[in-house]
């Protein structure tokens, strides 16, 4: 039988459902907003200490989130007990986690997917400097709303970075997406979240997770001591320059990725730009993509050996214009063992437990690899012989079977050999390079977006972000407005900086709210605050409605924030 009321929010439907509990959708009544409730069994654990730190883990969620506030990460209301179970009242996303996005036949664009992992890199990079590592970034932990915008959820593993709170050895989180220092019980950094969310974007681009293992243990060797396959092995729409930004974001050692989560979205969106077309995978998608050398192509390559090769009947084998000798004797082996070569399938280190069959162009591969061998060391002795010695003509009996039969023909006229020629050989020179470019594309993103951008103060050097220009070679200074944010101005260097995302500070005031009695209920514009009287509240500039609710009872008021500016605001309740 399902709930109808939990304290005084009214419960209109279940949106899941887990092992620990369920997620209500349910209403405030007295604002009317729709809010979701993640409920968990306490009493499921026997353990009475086991019990209580749950408990402590859950309500540690609550003061984590509840001290963000970014429009990038679900915001948490409150949080209660009661009858042996917990609840948490958060912002509802009306979207679906990213998890179930890249598991639909038609994943989302590339552009999409890589806006939504700039989004979480932002907001990841916010929780940061708060001191708050999430620990459990993956696809499932990422909401994204019907309007595109990507926001953070479950800091059931968040902890606020301290010495007191840290416990060493304690392993927390999804195996598939966590770092080496999780593994081995090391001290975590927003570099941590860093490495999960790289493995989420190698997830999207191949369609297959950088480390798989049927066993728990072989799944953590792998994450620690073992490399991943390259991106664009699995995706032929990708540059190898790719990998390197992968391999910086996944670094074994912290200390040697990039120093933040959206460093590391710039570097990849600019690896991606190297290519003109390039797109995600859907899962498994990269079992049928190319790896290498057609099938058709090996083959064709195979028989034109054999060709050339082979003996005629009746005779020996022989690699025309060469006679028997050393090379011959190099060749009949190679040949012999390229004719039977059954196919082969090479192997990785993270290859997938449920990867496809091997293919048969990759036998090919080998096959045409081995030929290609043959071919250049056939070609190599050529050369060597053409210094040695002149083939005979052949004989008389072979050059008349090709020749027209002309009756009473006039006998030739003896060869005469032209003169020795005296003459200089022309200098043959090398071609012309190319002209060095004078100009780069330069990519600007912001968050939000929409806003102008002004390159160099020159006003005919301008665009609406998210924009491309083209722009000469050198330094540039870039200036961005956006109305209800504060001008921001940035420096870079063309070729070196292909592109920036850039984060608005939105300008706002601070509004300190004091009630007798303390401990009081806010609702700004009619979102409950998380935090209770007395409270210091950022707010965005411009007028705002105000409400503090005691019970049923409540008061009201506008306030006028300023940038900048401390608007102080103090009620008695009669």
């Amino acid at each position: 039988m399902m709930l109808e009321q939990i304290g005084r929010y009214k419960i209109l439907g279940e949106l899941g459902k887990g092992a620990m509990g369920v997620v209500y959708k349910a209403q405030d009544p007295s604002i009317g907003r729709l809010i979701a409730i993640k409920s968990i069994r306490l009493d499921a654990l026997t353990d009475p200490s086991e019990r209580q730190r749950l408990r402590d883990r859950l309500f540690r969620e609550a003061q984590s989130a509840g001290i963000l506030s970014h429009p990038n990460i679900v915001t948490i209301y409150d949080i209660a007990e009661e009858n042996g179970m917990a609840y948490i009242f958060m912002e509802m996303v009306n979207g679906p986690p990213l998890e179930v996005q890249l598991k639909a036949e038609q994943s989302p664009d590339g552009e999409t997917l890589l806006s939504i992992l700039r989004q979480v890199a932002i907001a990841l990079d916010y929780a940061h400097k708060k001191g708050i590592i999430h620990r459990d970034i993956k696809p499932a932990n990422i909401m994204v709303h019907e309007d595109g915008t990507a926001k953070i959820t479950d800091f059931g593993v968040a902890k606020i970075v301290s010495q007191q709170m840290t416990q060493a050895g304690t392993i927390l989180g999804t195996p598939t997406y966590m770092a080496p220092e999780q593994i081995q019980g090391g001290a975590v950094s927003g570099r941590t979240d860093q490495f999960a969310l790289a493995v989420i974007a190698y997830e999207i681009l191949t369609g297959e997770k950088p480390f798989v293992a049927e066993h728990l243990t072989t799944l953590m060797f792998k994450i620690v001591r073992e490399d991943f396959v390259p991106p664009h092995r699995l995706n032929s729409t990708l540059m190898p320059v790719v990998q390197s930004v992968m391999q910086k974001a996944m670094a074994k050692n912290p200390e040697q990725r990039y120093p933040a989560c959206v460093e590391f979205v710039n570097a990849l969106g600019a690896a991606l730009n190297a290519s003109d077309h390039w797109m995600p995978l859907p899962r498994g998608a990269s079992h049928n993509m190319p790896t290498g050398i057609s099938q058709e192509f090996s083959t064709t390559m195979q028989e034109t050996m054999a060709e050339t090769i082979a003996a005629p009947p009746g005779g020996e084998a022989v690699a025309p214009p060469m006679t028997h000798g050393a090379m011959e004797k190099t060749v009949e082996p190679i040949v012999a063992d390229i004719k039977p070569l059954p196919a082969m399938e090479p192997t990785y280190p993270s290859a997938s437990a449920d990867s496809a069959p091997p293919s048969r162009s990759r036998a090919g591969l080998w096959i045409g690899m081995a030929a290609a061998g043959v071919a250049l060391g056939a070609g190599l002795f050529f050369m060597m012989q053409g210094d040695r010695e002149t083939p005979a003509p052949a004989p008389a009996e072979q050059i008349a079977i090709n020749e027209p039969v002309v009756e009473n023909a006039a006998p030739a006229p003896p060869a005469v050999s032209p003169p020795a020629s005296t003459s200089v050989p022309a200098k043959i020179l090398p071609p012309a390079r190319p002209p060095a470019p004078t100009e780069a594309t330069f990519q600007l993103t912001t968050n939000p977006e929409g806003a102008e951008a002004v390159f160099d103060g020159n006003a005919d050097s301008r665009c609406i972000s998210p924009c491309a220009i083209n722009l000469s070679l050198g330094r540039h200074t870039l200036t961005v407005r956006r109305e209800g944010f504060r001008e921001t101005q940035r420096v870079f260097t063309l070729p070196n900086d292909s592109g920036l995302i850039v984060n608005l500070e939105a300008t706002s005031g601070t509004l300190t709210l004091a009630t007798t009695p303390p401990g009081l209920a806010i609702v700004i514009d009619g979102q409950e605050q998380a935090a209770k009287t007395p409270a210091s509240i950022a707010l965005p500039v411009g007028q705002h409605r105000v409400q503090v609710l005691k019970g049923t009872e409540r008061q009201e008021f506008a306030v006028e924030i300023r940038d900048g500016v401390i608007s102080q605001k103090n009620i008695d309740w009669p």
